[in-house]
């Protein structure tokens, strides 16, 4: 990674976006709050190519010619290093397209037909990057392609259905874990994401919420000076598939990093890593009832109460489980701070 001074986080905030008004995500978005702010760090001189693939994201702000919610401005971008192209693809090659963008590129200002540089994200949804496309992503990173790969997690396949992923906390509600008398839910533990994409030899590894808006954009701009693959892990509380009140996107997203299952991690290779807006002491960690209470998903185990949260009879055991799956992620996180690949 080259040295690079990070932008004072105000600077960044008035940065000119490449997302623009008129997607038809849902109100309260995480996504879209994502999009903002990522839009926001590539504007940083350098010409930007956006890879697509196929999720909530992209049928949502770019369904042509209806809905095109991406530019650099209401006019066509005179110079360069302003101007946005973005190329959308089938659910599991975003980091593929990626990775060939970059590799033309490379080979056009070698051969002095590109002028300038250019930088390359891929963007996509857990469902298409980290199963059916998990092949795709670990290859791009394998390969120490030059770009940045952000995933959008929000734990299932919210655009054709809120079918089970491999990011599900234990015992939610999908559509196809439904929770019934004897089978309370998703029974299965979610996948090391971010240590699959650290032993793949990506140069640079977040996990990182917009709720935290300096952590996200110093993850962004560290991600886009990479020379090898950056991958930026977003969790994105989903409205309407995690089923919680308009309003709550941004509390839920902390409360999914204080709880443990979705910690705000960074790690550059090479460095030490840090763990970020959780307490490494499980005794001092805010309950993962406070992050399981406001989502109906979650209604066969626990619900809330005069604003409190409370445990469904019988189903204690469970709630004991995903608490105790948060108290290891957090352990197996905070080694790998201090983990790099031989």
């Amino acid at each position: 990674m080259s040295e690079k001074r990070l932008a004072p986080f105000m600077e960044m905030a008035q940065k000119e976006s490449c997302f623009r008004p008129g997607s038809t995500l849902c109100v309260d978005c995480m996504e879209s709050i994502a999009f903002q702010n990522v839009g926001r760090a590539t504007d940083n001189g350098i010409k930007t190519i956006y890879t697509m693939g196929t999720f909530c994201g992209e049928v949502s702000t770019l369904l042509w010619p209806t809905v095109v919610a991406w530019g650099r401005g209401d006019q066509e971008a005179t110079q360069f290093e302003k101007s946005f192209s973005i190329i959308h693809n089938v659910f599991e090659s975003a980091s593929t397209v990626a990775e060939g963008i970059r590799d033309t590129a490379d080979i056009l200002l070698e051969l002095g037909a590109l002028k300038k540089p250019i930088q390359v994200v891929a963007n996509s949804g857990d469902g298409g990057a980290l199963v059916i496309g998990l092949r795709s992503l670990l290859h791009t990173i394998h390969r120490r392609s030059r770009v940045t790969v952000v995933v959008l997690i929000n734990e299932f396949f919210a655009n054709t259905g809120f079918q089970y992923a491999v990011t599900a906390t234990p015992y939610s509600e999908t559509s196809t874990t439904p929770p019934g008398d004897f089978i309370p839910g998703n029974l299965e533990e979610p996948m090391n994401h971010v240590g699959l994409a650290l032993m793949a030899g990506a140069e640079f590894v977040a996990q990182v919420s917009p709720a935290f808006p300096k952590d996200f954009t110093e993850a962004c701009e560290r991600a886009l000076s990479c020379s090898e693959t950056a991958v930026i892990f977003v969790p994105s509380p989903c409205i309407a598939g995690w089923k919680f009140k308009e309003g709550r996107t941004i509390e839920l997203a902390k409360l999914a990093s204080e709880t443990g299952l979705f910690p705000t991690f960074l790690k550059e290779k090479g460095k030490a890593g840090s763990l970020r807006h959780v307490s490494l002491d499980s005794k001092q960690r805010t309950p993962i009832l406070r992050f399981l209470a406001p989502q109906r998903r979650f209604h066969h185990l626990v619900h809330e109460k005069n604003g409190e949260p409370a445990v469904v009879k019988g189903r204690e055991k469970e709630v004991a489980l995903i608490q105790d799956w948060a108290n290891r992620n957090v352990q197996t996180l905070q080694r790998l701070t201090a983990w790099d690949v031989a």
